[in-house]
């Protein structure tokens, strides 16, 4: 039996036991605390999102317009090359129902150069596989793709390092916007030619779009009244394709410098009496920039200023 001396001996001893277990779990705390907060990779890496166009194909074998967002890195190269991946077959990215790749995945890109505004690139051989019509909407669909990037005013494609001019005497040696996308021939004479090209509306599985068409056509008057004029008609070629653009559409007067288009228009600009719409503000604007060469567009109605457009990038 232990006596009382015994028993506070014991005590002391379980006491003391006992602070010294607390000063341990005391000091081992704090570097468990530090391993959780500082050892655990705690960081999220952010990157820069930038929008741009790429043309796909719908079923009526025309080019359209399709919004993306590639990572913008400052590298003009980097971003060539995840547009063209995007118009391949082989991308991993999934499309809008209705529309289709334009290149098919055994077509390869090799490399890119960029000079200047210049952009050279290779393809391996099976790009030459496509059969005419193919071969010129992917002409097509990537130079047009890349000339909506500021950095880029010309494009020669090369297959296994040989400009396609040299294999295929259709294809200019450097493509430029002046090439055509979507492009409609009528003419029925030789004189009076006139190229433009004109933005239409266009509806795909409930999803509206926008379709560039190079046009050809014999006529003598103003290039401006002309592309209005057809914007504005209640006849297009393609059944498919629609102008929103109203038919009182008038153009009252316009300026032209070397940097700016001013567009002065009457009310009929307008849907629903007072409301400015872009299905009706885009086709215009793009079209402008599409043949002019100019900074910027205003519309105006009536004189008073209602939309500016520095860009068709902007």
């Amino acid at each position: 039996m232990i006596d009382l001396f015994g028993k506070r001996i014991l005590k002391k001893m379980f006491v003391t036991s006992s602070i010294m277990v607390m000063i341990l779990l005391i000091y081992l705390m704090p570097g468990v605390i530090e391993l959780d907060n500082n050892d655990v990779a705690t960081s999220v890496e952010y990157v820069d999102l930038a929008n741009s166009v790429i043309y796909l194909l719908d079923d009526d074998n025309l080019l359209v317009e399709s919004s993306i967002s590639i990572i913008e890195d400052g590298n003009i190269i980097n971003k060539i090359k995840s547009l063209i991946n995007h118009l391949s077959e082989a991308s991993s990215e999934i499309i809008p129902n209705g529309l289709n790749f334009v290149m098919p995945n055994n077509i390869k890109l090799l490399d890119v150069k960029v000079d200047g505004k210049n952009v050279s690139l290779n393809f391996n051989k099976d790009f030459l596989e496509l059969d005419v019509k193919k071969l010129n909407r992917l002409v097509e669909a990537i130079s047009f793709t890349l000339f909506n990037l500021e950095e880029v005013d010309g494009v020669s494609i090369l297959i296994d390092g040989i400009n396609i001019s040299e294999i295929n005497d259709s294809f200019p040696n450097v493509i430029t916007k002046s090439f055509g996308i979507n492009k409609r021939y009528d003419i029925e004479k030789t004189d009076d030619i006139v190229k433009y090209v004109v933005y239409y509306n266009k509806k795909i599985m409930d999803n509206s779009y926008y379709v560039p068409v190079t046009k050809y056509v014999n006529y003598s008057e103003d290039k401006i009244k002309i592309i209005l004029s057809d914007l504005s008609s209640n006849y297009i070629y393609q059944p498919n394709l629609i102008s929103v653009v109203s038919e009182e559409l008038e153009l009252i007067d316009y300026q032209l410098s070397n940097e700016e288009m001013i567009l002065n228009f009457n009310n009929s600009i307008f849907l629903n009496g007072s409301e400015i719409k872009e299905e009706v503000t885009y086709p215009v604007i793009s079209t402008i920039f599409s043949n002019y060469d100019v900074e910027s567009v205003i519309l105006k109605v009536n004189g008073a200023e209602i939309l500016k457009k520095t860009s068709k990038n902007g």
